[in-house]
């Protein structure tokens, strides 16, 4: 199967992901190999830090990290990661990030060394954002639960039209035993719209180990569910249409465990 990436710090030496133009070439080597055909290369954008022509130069990296993944027959469009903090709604007001390519979808994260904030700040934050007629793409969610998932609260997030996003990473156990159980309970609770690469470096656990996920992730899951996952709701973004839902297939037997 194919894949799309729809959050990736492909584009070298402007924040904590591929630090030279030599590591993006290996990476998006790594991305060729892992079946990835799209990728979203999506810089930190961090609100009261950045200027006009800082943003300007972020676009045009992107645009030379597009030039480079030509030679892999990989497409590459711009996004960037908004970290979500007091400044951030001046910021969107003034332009100061970078929405996914020509669509209203934009990729928010908060900080996952924390617990996710009170509900009074954080909704009001993504509500902030969807006032201006973007879309909140939340990243890595399950990173921001350091004692278990809130399924209610996730729940609540989709339910005010919230894109929720798994990093392929978190599956894997890159992060510890706690964020991989929540990464697949958001999954079998149907609460996952897209997994990502998140992919920081060109060699150790955060390269793009999509193929390698959705190997593991196919012993457990129908086809149709990573298809949606890795390639259909992405694809929908970058077309700028409504995600779908996931629906995994639960057994009688864990049914009558849920309605004790």
């Amino acid at each position: 199967m194919q894949f799309i990436d729809i959050h990736g710090h492909y584009a070298w030496d402007v924040d904590d992901g591929i630090p030279s133009k030599e590591d993006a070439i290996k990476a998006l080597e790594i991305a060729k190999e892992n079946n990835i055909t799209t990728i979203v290369a999506t810089p930190h954008v961090i609100p009261g830090s950045h200027t006009l022509d800082e943003i300007h130069e972020l676009k045009e990296r992107i645009q030379e990290l597009k030039q480079l993944a030509q030679k892999q027959n990989i497409k590459v469009f711009e996004g960037c990661e908004l970290f979500l903090n007091h400044d951030c709604i001046d910021s969107i007001q003034e332009g100061l990030f970078i929405p996914i390519e020509n669509t209203h979808y934009l990729l928010v994260e908060f900080d996952v060394r924390k617990e996710l904030g009170s509900s009074h700040e954080v909704e009001d934050f993504l509500y902030e954002i969807e006032v201006k007629g973007l879309t909140p793409i939340i990243a890595h969610v399950e990173r921001y639960f350091k004692d278990g998932i809130d399924i209610d609260r996730i729940q609540e997030f989709i339910d005010s039209g919230y894109v929720i996003q798994v990093n392929a990473s978190s599956l894997l156990g890159i992060h510890g035993k706690t964020v991989k159980k929540n990464a697949y309970d958001l999954i079998d609770e149907g609460l996952a719209h897209v997994i990502a690469s998140d992919t920081h470096r060109c060699e150790g656990h955060r390269i793009p180990r999509l193929q390698e996920t959705f190997d593991l992730l196919s012993k457990k899951y129908d086809y149709q569910v990573l298809k949606t996952l890795m390639y259909d709701n992405p694809e929908h973004i970058l077309h700028d249409e409504n995600v779908e839902d996931i629906e995994v297939k639960t057994s009688f037997f864990k049914k009558l465990l849920k309605r004790r």
